[in-house]
This record gives C-alpha cells, structure tokens and sequence, in this order.
C-alpha cells in the first residue's frame, strides 16, 4: 500500500511518502501516517546507547539515535506487531554507493524471499528529504555488555556465557556458508545478530543478522541459488 499524506508546516507544504507491505496493513497507526518522522523522533526509543561517532571526513558511521523501537502495533482484531524503525543514512556502505536509500529494505526481503533468516520489512517512508525504514522486531537479545550483565541477572556463569558465545559463532559460520552460496556477502559479527535463547537450558535457539547497509548481492549465484531451491 502506498500513501502520500500533504501536511502542513509553518506554511510549507511536504509529501510524505509511505509505502507499507501488504502483510502489515491495518497495523500502521494513523500518528504515524500523518507524520512519520515526527512519530519516530517522540515515539521511538533508543534501543543503542553511546555516542555519535564519525570518520575522518565527518561523515557519521555510528550514530545510536537512528535505531528506535516502537510501541506495540495493533490491528482491529487485537493483534499485535512489535517494530524497530531505521532512519536511513543515505551515505553509508551499499545505501551510498546504489544511491538507493532503501538499499536495506530491499535486501531483507530478498532475503526472507529464499528462506534466509532476516527481520520482516513493515514500512519505508520518504518525508522531506530524509527516510525510514520499519521492521518487525526480532524476538530476542543483542550481544552486547549490558546483554552479559542481564543474563547474569538470570543466573548465568561467565562459563555459561562464553558457550553461549560458541554456539552463536558455530552458527554463525553456517549461516554464513548458507548466505555465500546463495551469492549474499556481508560481514558476521556478534554484534550484527539478534540471539533467540532458551534461558531455562541455556541454550541458543537461532540467530538473526541484521544491519544490511553493506551486504552485496551476486545476481548470478542468487538467481541460480533460487532456482535450486525451487526444485
């Protein structure tokens, strides 16, 4: 579905520019219809913390206000939708380079369209000049210090943390060997992944990347990867 909302702002006129995948219709609420980027700024929660870093040039390569978890979604039926939104940064990695600022977006659906684990895309958004991509959240933790300390907090040794590390990495190099052979490159760090834990047998259930901003893609090995899967 797509929109184009006119709304008005100190006597200028903008179009907002909303274009929602179909699995999610009925979820968008109308706040952030009619005013995306705002809804994102008021609504969204840091789900980063640090400081904005730049390179040498002063082009900005972390910035931890662009990642924001949104409240809970819901449909007419009571169903819920949990998202992440992304304000692009139009001069990072692959999204640079295509000039294509749903470069991100377009590759999880790809993705997802050959059964590789990525999040779902929701929403990409267009207003004034700067962009947004939605995606429905992945249940689970990212690995970082805090993550270690919270799993302390549930009773997990320094031991039972480092195997936990293991697993991920064994997995990790799978994953990777799955995404290669269908000609999607990119880079695998533990950083890079959401971790689904069983807390109980503390265990890991699955991992999913995320950050795509500089995936590359061979058509040639996709197109051939898709055709083996398709029988």
């Amino acid at each position: 579905m797509s929109s184009e909302n006119p709304i008005k702002s100190k006597e200028v006129f903008s179009k907002i520019r909303i274009e929602i995948d179909p699995d999610f219709n009925g979820f968008v609420p109308d706040e952030f219809m009619q005013n995306p980027i705002e809804y994102f700024e008021k609504m969204g929660r840091n789900i980063k913390s640090g400081e904005i870093k730049r390179d040498k040039f002063g082009r900005i390569r972390e910035d931890p206000t662009a990642v924001k978890e949104f409240p809970v979604w819901r449909d007419a039926k009571g169903d819920e939708l949990q998202t992440i939104a992304k304000r692009v940064n139009i001069k990072k990695g692959k999204i640079g380079e295509s000039g294509n600022p749903f470069y991100e977006y377009e590759i999880m659906k790809i993705v997802r369209s050959i059964s590789l684990p990525a999040p779902r895309p929701v929403a990409k958004v267009e207003q004034q000049g700067v962009y947004l991509i939605v995606m429905e959240k992945v249940p689970g933790i990212n690995w970082h210090e805090n993550n270690e300390l919270e799993l302390k907090e549930k009773g997990f040794s320094d031991e039972d943390i480092e195997n936990l590390k293991r697993q991920a990495e064994i997995m990790m190099v799978e994953l990777q060997q799955r995404f290669e052979e269908a000609g999607i490159i990119r880079g695998w760090k533990l950083k890079d992944m959401i971790f689904d834990i069983d807390f109980e047998n503390k265990k890991i259930r699955k991992i999913i990347p995320t950050d795509w901003e500089r995936t590359k893609i061979n058509i040639k090995k996709l197109e051939e990867y898709r055709k083996r899967i398709q029988g």
